[in-house]
């Protein structure tokens, strides 16, 4: 996902808890967690499950078609995978309303 200058991301993302499946080859599916999503891709949270960057996996999210992805980042506790066809904007409405929580500081 592209940031601008200003360390400003291209798409908002909405923080969610929306569980999904993870689909790396035809045989290899499991189940992830999603904590955030935005047009342009998505974060999995808490996943054991390894990945490499540059890797093309599908996404089962919701009642929603499959959705294909790039690995862009891995981090310690979080994987970034960026959409091949970004979502569209009623798409992520929709997954706002459903799954979206309100994240406030303690």
């Amino acid at each position: 996902m592209k940031s601008d200058e200003t360390g400003s991301r291209a798409s908002q993302r909405i923080a969610v808890l929306l569980h999904a499946r993870c689909r790396k080859s035809s045989w290899h599916v499991f189940p992830v967690e999603l904590g955030d999503v935005s047009h342009l891709g998505c974060s999995i949270v808490g996943c054991a499950e390894p990945f490499v960057p540059g890797q093309i996996v599908r996404l089962s999210i919701a009642n929603m078609k499959p959705i294909e992805a790039q690995v862009r980042w891995i981090g310690d506790t979080a994987t970034g995978l960026q959409f091949t066809v970004p979502l569209a904007d009623h798409v992520i409405a929709q997954l706002a309303k459903a799954y979206g929580i309100e994240i406030t500081a303690a």
